[in-house]
């Protein structure tokens, strides 16, 4: 009997480590994604000042719209799984969601580069 009372004991100890060792994984993991996602939307934003900047054509206009609108996405994502992390909760999920809110970042990103190589390429047939 003790001997199994020992196992049994032991097989709870591993288990209750690993899942603790899964916690610190997973919330270093979170952490980490969240701390990316703050330095990729400070890039898009400041790529957002520039487009802001300059002429606004058609094209430019539909395209800080387009940006605007996957900033705002990734910032609803980015608030809600902030507030699931101060409250401790650190898993699969939030971190999924996390790599969503990059994911927007990166596309409004995307559009901003899109509008600003547009301005290049108009300015280029202007000099030619």
């Amino acid at each position: 009997m003790k001997k199994a009372t020992f196992i049994l004991t032991s097989l709870i100890l591993i288990l209750t480590i690993s899942l603790a060792q899964g916690q610190k994984d997973w919330k270093t993991t979170c952490e980490k994604q969240y701390n990316d996602n703050i330095a990729v939307k400070n890039v898009v934003l400041n790529l957002l000042e520039q487009v802001k900047k300059s002429e606004q054509t058609e094209v430019v206009k539909k395209d800080l719209i387009d940006a605007q609108y996957w900033i705002n996405l990734g910032d609803e994502i980015m608030n809600k799984q902030k507030a699931r992390m101060d409250k401790g909760e650190y898993n699969e999920d939030v971190f999924l969601q996390l790599g969503y809110a990059w994911r927007y970042y990166v596309e409004a990103g995307t559009k901003l580069t899109v509008a600003l190589n547009s301005l290049a390429v108009k300015v280029k047939k202007k000099g030619s």
